[in-house]
């Protein structure tokens, strides 16, 4: 399961649960800084990131228009 697919089904079971607003927030903020962090680790690791699907760049390198 990818960080996203868990990401979402957390974030469903917080929102069923009512969860106060100030806590979702807070656990958003932390989530997203988590994932921010694990990337950079990942850039200075020197992991080569692949994404799957197309390219959003435009121009010779990317999908032509």
């Amino acid at each position: 399961m990818t960080f996203i697919e868990q990401f979402e089904q957390e974030f469903a079971r917080k929102l069923e649960a009512c969860v106060a607003d100030e806590e979702l927030i807070r656990w958003v903020s932390e989530k997203v800084l988590e994932s921010y962090r694990n990337g950079i680790t990942a850039g200075q690791k020197g992991a080569t990131v692949k994404r799957q699907g197309k390219s959003r760049r435009r121009g010779p390198f990317g999908n032509p228009e």
